[in-house]
């Protein structure tokens, strides 16, 4: 079993537990005086949807073009403020649900309960009561937490709390004292009131347009006794929560109050046994075993993962630690995506503030991105559907922004999108805002999904996003002296750049970025269609008058002009798209593999521009670079794919050590979950890659990593692959999904059929 476990209650919500179904969201603390439980719904956003497009960006967007051609970069930025950016200019924000705290009998008299702003910045340890033997525990397989504790008294106090995805309802099983239960929005609440003697329920709406939402809380017990805005129970008692919004249901307040009834029918074990079976069977499907040689496997598996994580810092041999934190990694995908919710945010569903950072948006020039990219290689597949089905939601929204605001037809979106698929500018912030390259960048997981499983029917349903933003482009995109197509205007997000003047810029129609995603839509669009039996030409040609890659002086640039750098080690690495996600940056396996071009001629030596990408990450990182969670994370995939283990984990390494919370969720700082999905996306590609035509084992394995295995895997063509290794040598178990023919990166082909198990011995070095 994996868990998280700590001796302590959390202090705050940093060092809370998470707990989730995709739609409903608790980060749970612990506490023994007041537990507190901070609730969101994942569709409870403030505000509804406003046509933000500036009316003058139609007009003013060539006269941008051309001023940006002339070099009249200032002349272009201030017109580009005034009339690309959105009216209003943000989008809407993420907002929590409400505070669920049970307060016991003896922590009556230390404070009355305001609302969560009070709570907020709180340290809860104050809060506590006397006690001791103390344990929480999140099992990361069941999707279970635990508290337990002697008190004063000496009498065991236990809870358990899980939230279900099939009844949709938080369960908690609660042995303590008398306690009082109450729901807490701060000041941003309309009503709170019984409905019986058992439940109570909390209901608002969130700004103009906004969603209506509900929470009801019904408990079931010893002594229990609703008295207008809490409950009052015994010392043991069953809690029911379901909360729903208008943008689901007509009526939120009857489908919570269905959910609730229906839970609390049921008998508390058939409802966790539901739950169990549905939560492992995603759990089940993909593990990790990194084995330690240096440290003591039972003195570890007893250490609080808080001081576990603090002497891997010091001493950074307890691979174990790796272990949990990979499976907690697909334990946050599992809980803050599934069917029928929205995808992931900038903090998957977790949120505690009114006004988060960043809006705890979907940020799409590379963060939503990120929550994503381990879906598919690690047996998560079916979790990647909320981000299609987003898209869908952004497609009428982004087709009329490209009409409005490019006259052009086809589907864009700028670098955010929010709950109702707004896909205008956002911010008014030079370096991010006029990015137009978020449709585009978002669709290739269509292509991903089709790789990995070769699901020609979800390829058919879906390929019509890949298509639209792929037309926009064609419509849109500007041609040079030389021929080559470029995005104007654009940035590379969020970085600046010098002119040979010395003048500093933002907006550009240079990118590298914009063509190297161009590439790979136009690229895996000639895939799909023909998958599909359709014309490929028009896309063919396009991607050939791109120019993606310019190496100068061992360099891969980032604008393909004569600019410099400002910020050598900014936190985005745009001009390494190509290396991942991407995949135009082949290793010397791919290249020896594929030894003729369409005419029959030997093609050119490509090497140079793998070194270079490899000496453009080595500069950002001399310079500063990976100082947020997730721009380390992105980093470890990019070491991976330069086949480089001992790099990757010297980053993982470092993760770790500098933009991890105790609770092993990723710190930007603040609080961002895409560094916990990009690190894991980052430890698969060290596993195993699929990216280059053929599926290459332990491509980029530490010497740290001397043994281990990690089964279910997943590789483009749609193979399980399971692989363990030891002093040199690794076994591994291909299964594929279809009759077909296995390609390896030694050149080695097998046919096969479906579900034939391959196996395959080798010898490595590292």
């Amino acid at each position: 079993m994996k868990s998280l476990f700590y001796e302590e209650a959390a202090k705050n919500w940093n060092e809370a537990l998470p707990l989730g179904n995709g739609f409903l969201g608790a980060m749970v603390f612990g506490g023994t005086g007041i537990e507190r439980l901070s609730l969101n719904e994942d569709s409870l956003w403030y505000g509804g949807f406003k046509n933000r497009v500036n009316p003058d960006a139609r007009e003013s967007i060539p006269k941008i073009r051309e001023l940006l051609e002339e070099d009249k970069l200032d002349e272009a930025q201030i017109l580009a403020d005034e009339t690309f950016a959105a009216c209003p200019d943000s989008q809407c924000h993420y907002e929590p649900l409400c505070d669920l705290l049970i307060q016991q009998e003896s922590s009556y008299e230390l404070q009355s309960l305001h609302g969560m702003r009070w709570l907020n910045d709180k340290d809860m340890s104050k809060l506590e009561i006397e006690n001791h033997n103390y344990k929480r525990e999140l099992d990361l397989d069941y999707g279970i937490m635990k508290v337990e504790y002697n008190g004063h008294d000496n009498r065991k106090y236990k809870r358990e709390i899980f939230i279900s995805n099939p009844s949709r309802v938080l369960v908690m099983d609660f042995e303590g004292e008398p306690s009082r239960i109450l729901m807490r929005r701060d000041r941003y609440l309309s009503k709170l009131e019984k409905i019986d003697n058992n439940t109570i329920v909390l209901s608002g709406q969130t700004g103009d347009g906004g969603v209506s939402y509900v929470a009801v809380c019904r408990v079931l017990g010893e002594e229990v006794c609703a008295r207008n805005s809490l409950i009052k129970a015994g010392g043991k008692f069953k809690l029911y929560l379901a909360a729903a919004t208008s943008y689901r249901y007509e009526d939120p307040k009857a489908k919570a109050l269905e959910w609730v009834d229906k839970a609390s029918k049921v008998d508390y074990e058939i409802l966790k046994k539901e739950h169990m079976s549905d939560f492992n069977q995603y759990m089940k499907r993909c593990y990790l075993e990194l084995k330690s040689d240096t440290t003591s496997k039972d003195e570890l598996e007893y250490m609080p993962t808080n001081l576990r994580l603090k002497r891997f810092v010091e001493k950074k041999d307890d691979l174990g630690l790796i272990n949990t934190y990979f499976t907690f990694g697909r334990y946050l995908l599992l809980s803050s995506s599934r069917e029928g919710s929205l995808p992931a945010n900038l903090q998957g569903i977790w949120n505690k503030d009114f006004l988060p950072a960043w809006d705890s948006k979907f940020t799409i020039n590379i963060n939503t991105q990120m929550n994503y990219w381990p879906a598919e290689s690690l047996n998560l597949s079916d979790l990647h559907k909320p981000l299609f089905d987003h898209l869908f939601r952004m497609l009428p929204k982004g087709k009329e922004v490209a009409k409005e605001m490019y006259n052009a037809d086809g589907f864009v979106a700028h670098h955010n999108t929010d709950l109702w698929g707004d896909c205008a500018p956002q911010d008014t912030y030079g370096a991010s805002t006029y990015w137009q390259m978020g449709a585009a960048w978002l669709s290739l997981h269509i292509a991903e999904h089709y790789f990995f499983t070769k699901d020609l029917d979800f390829l058919r349903e879906n390929v019509v996003i890949m298509e639209e933003a792929a037309k926009f482009l064609m419509e849109t995109m500007q041609k040079n002296k030389d021929g080559f197509y470029y995005v104007s205007p654009s940035v590379s997000p969020e970085n600046k750049y010098l002119t040979k003047d010395k003048k500093k810029g933002t907006l550009t129609n240079c990118a590298a970025m914009d063509a190297q995603i161009t590439y790979e839509l136009m690229k895996d669009l000639c895939i799909c269609e023909k998958a599909l039996g359709k014309e490929t030409k028009k896309y063919q040609d396009f991607v050939e008058k791109l120019h993606p890659i310019v190496v100068e002086n061992g360099l891969i640039k980032e604008w393909i002009r004569d600019y410099e750098e400002i910020d050598l080690g900014h936190r985005h690495i745009s001009h390494l798209f190509a290396l991942y996600p991407g995949s135009q940056i082949k290793s010397k396996a791919a290249q020896t593999q594929v030894k003729l071009d369409k005419a029959g001629q030997t093609m050119p030596d490509k090497s140079e521009i793998f070194t270079a990408a490899r000496n453009t990450l080595e500069r950002r990182l001399a310079n500063g670079g990976g100082y947020t969670g997730w721009s380390r994370a992105w980093i470890i995939c990019m070491w991976a794919r330069l086949l480089d283990g001992d790099k990757a984990w010297e980053n993982i390494v470092a993760l770790l050590e500098k933009s991890t919370l105790t609770n092993l969720l990723d710190n930007h700082p603040p609080f961002q979950i895409d560094g916990n999905f990009g690190s894991i996306a980052g430890i698969s590609e060290m596993l195993l890659q699929s990216h280059e035509g053929f599926i290459n084992i332990l491509p980029a394995l530490p010497k740290a990593w001397k043994e281990g295995k990690v089964y279910g895997l997943r590789a483009r063509g749609a193979y399980t692959v399971n692989i363990s290794w030891k002093e040199n040598a690794y076994t591994a178990e291909i299964i594929p999904d279809f009759k077909g023919t296995l390609k390896l990166a030694d050149g080695k082909e097998i046919e096969h059929e479906a579900k034939e198990k391959i196996e395959i011995k080798r010898h490595y070095i590292y």
